[in-house]
């Protein structure tokens, strides 16, 4: 894929290497989203061109940096549109993310906040705030992935997507499949194989059957109507 849109990011992506605040020398960046992630970030942002975007987890920044890059690119005044959450930029990672999204010239896109998404996520809904595109990529512990998703998807937008990463992990999964059984009355997952450098190959269409891709996505198609004692659907 083509990351000449962000030149920080190709570079991060080519070089496996990223310097935080204090000097620190990061390499072999596991945690900065795969090139397959990005690339459908990339497209989802130029398809549907939401206005504000929230992501959850920043590690090196690759998905920041994707998101809004692609923002300013489809010409979007900077607003700090991109919300981003994570408590540990600055004592695991040493702000190395925030360094790049600077040396993209990308501050006045961005509103960064260290907090965890728990806390973070209800002081947005209470605003509220609403969002076009939600990435969530932070904790994978099942409760931590529950809360992103529960008020990830009162957040978004009618039409909005959110995209889940690591969904093969159990916590993940877990969730997901509980979103599928219980909230299929006004959510629906999304096919992401024309957005994948694959054209989502018939390996990637057994994993998708099987639950076992790395990303997925959902979109909102309406409101949460259920009654307050609606049985759970076994998931």
């Amino acid at each position: 894929m083509d990351f000449s849109f962000c030149p920080v990011l190709d570079d991060l992506i080519r070089t496996q290497r990223s310097v935080g605040q204090s000097g620190r020398v990061f390499e072999q960046l596991g945690a900065l989203s795969t090139v397959n992630n990005l690339q459908v970030l990339r497209a989802m942002m130029l398809e549907r061109r939401p206005s504000r975007t929230l992501e959850v987890g920043l590690g090196f920044g690759g998905s920041a940096l994707t998101i809004a890059a692609t923002h300013r690119e489809l010409g979007h005044p900077a607003a700090h549109q991109h919300t981003i959450l994570d408590p540990f930029q600055a004592t695991d990672w040493d702000n190395t993310a925030l360094a790049a999204i600077d040396r993209a010239g990308l501050n006045e896109y961005v509103d960064f906040k260290a907090q965890y998404s728990s806390i973070a996520l209800a002081m947005l809904a209470a605003e509220p705030a609403s969002f076009g595109l939600i990435y969530v990529d932070g904790s994978h512990v099942f409760e931590d992935v529950f809360i992103d998703a529960y008020f990830g998807f009162r957040m978004l937008e009618q039409g909005g997507i959110i995209l889940f990463d690591d969904c093969a992990i159990d916590h993940v999964a877990k969730v997901l499949g509980f979103v599928s059984a219980n909230w299929s009355g006004w959510t629906k997952e999304v096919d992401l194989s024309s957005h994948r450098a694959d054209g989502g190959s018939l390996k990637y269409q057994a994993a998708r059957r099987l639950g076992k891709v790395q990303l997925r996505a959902f979109t909102r198609t309406g409101h949460d109507t259920r009654a307050w004692d609606v049985p759970l659907r076994r998931f």
